[in-house]
């Protein structure tokens, strides 16, 4: 369904929309941290998910001359941890392009819900850029509870000639650091040579979909019992 806004109009993304929607997603963070990269990745890993459907999951928002100037995509972890990426080009802010679409992004998370385990906790997931004072007060609007902080730390191999004499390693770091845990969330290992290191810094934003009604422990349980097959 077409959703109209005032000369922009809402569809799905098709996969040859890839290359414009990078190119937003480089001018939003470029406008907030000066720099781009953090958020290209959660782009990629999501647009080649197997069961991410670009037709259910995601939106773009584009003028009448073609241009995408808004994008969301949204996906999940066993139906309870909903995570969603969304981006407005800075010179579309303000226009309720954001609402919009985190909106979407909600209706969509809650039809998660019927298909997640009996009894687990569902909530929804956003991470904004602590440069985006406009994302942080739509998420705060909208009925989000902000979360930890952390440092998202990537480092580029300078030359990249596409082969590495060290079997396995990767051309690309990236790290999250807790800035309430003080430790590495999650990190790639990096064949050392000189590269262009990054920074910057995330607020986690969460919305409560479903409250737990049993514990944790047997929900964990329950997901990870084997299945008989028939």
């Amino acid at each position: 369904m077409a959703v109209l806004l005032k000369n922009l109009v809402a569809r799905a993304p098709q996969a040859q929309d890839l290359a414009a929607i990078t190119t937003l997603i480089i001018s939003g963070e470029r406008a907030e941290d000066g720099i781009a990269d953090s958020f290209l990745e959660d782009l990629l890993s999501f647009w080649h998910r197997p069961d991410s459907h670009l037709a259910t999951d995601a939106w773009v928002i584009v003028t009448t001359r073609g241009q995408i100037v808004g994008f969301a995509g949204v996906w999940h972890e066993d139906y309870r941890e909903i995570s969603t990426v969304l981006c407005v080009h800075p010179d579309y802010r303000d226009r309720g392009i954001g609402t919009l679409l985190l909106r979407m992004i909600e209706v969509r998370a809650r039809e998660y819900i019927r298909l997640a385990q009996p009894g687990a906790r569902v909530v929804l997931h956003g991470l904004v850029s602590k440069g985006n004072t406009g994302a942080q007060r739509l998420f705060e609007r909208e009925g989000y509870q902000s979360g930890h902080q952390f440092l998202r730390i990537s480092f580029r191999q300078a030359e990249d000639t596409g082969e590495l004499s060290v079997p396995g390693a990767q051309s690309t770091l990236r790290a999250d650091v807790s800035l309430e845990q003080g430790r590495l969330l999650g990190a790639t290992p990096l064949y050392d040579r000189d590269g262009l290191c990054t920074v910057c810094l995330y607020r986690t934003y969460e919305k409560e979909l479903r409250a737990a009604t049993v514990p944790e422990a047997s929900v964990a349980a329950c997901c990870d019992a084997p299945v008989a097959m028939h």
